[in-house]
């Protein structure tokens, strides 16, 4: 069968996070290891891979009606992660000794690290292809969020 295959991704940097989010949308996760999950959404079975901070699916783009389920996942999973946080902020606070305290402060700030290590590592292979397409990037900061945008360059 022949056919144009592209890939679709979605910033999860968090595992336990992203099969949370896969399961609020109504999927269930067959199986995980540290660069794959395989899930099962409306009866038919995926398999993600982790590159970079990015769970993707490659697929057939004649079949990309049965992928729409990739396009609800960032509500759930930044629903997960504000839940994470406020459990681990939680269980840092109720920590009686110290030592369990700064393990769950270096765990919460080693998730925020990835996080934001993946965000950059995105910006800057996004910037780096404009460039080499011939744009020029101007990046702003919106509610929190960073915005690029493309100008062809004259």
């Amino acid at each position: 069968m022949s056919g144009v295959w592209v890939e679709k991704s979605v910033l999860m940097t968090d595992e336990e996070c992203a099969v949370e989010a896969i399961e609020t949308i109504g999927g269930h996760v067959l199986s995980s290891t540290p660069s794959s999950l395989s899930v099962s959404i409306g009866g038919q079975n995926f398999t993600l891979n982790k590159q970079h901070g990015r769970y993707t699916l490659r697929y057939n783009r004649r079949n990309s009606n049965s992928i729409r389920w990739m396009e609800q996942l960032n509500t759930p999973y930044e629903e997960a992660v504000q839940r994470k946080l406020r459990r681990l902020r939680t269980l840092e606070e109720a920590a009686a000794l110290a030592s369990e305290r700064e393990n769950l402060q270096r765990e919460r700030e080693a998730f925020e690290n990835a996080r934001q290590a993946a965000i950059q590592e995105r910006r800057e292979h996004i910037i780096e292809r404009a460039k080499a397409m011939g744009y020029r990037v101007k990046e702003r900061q919106e509610q929190g969020q960073i915005r690029l945008v493309l100008v062809r360059q004259g």
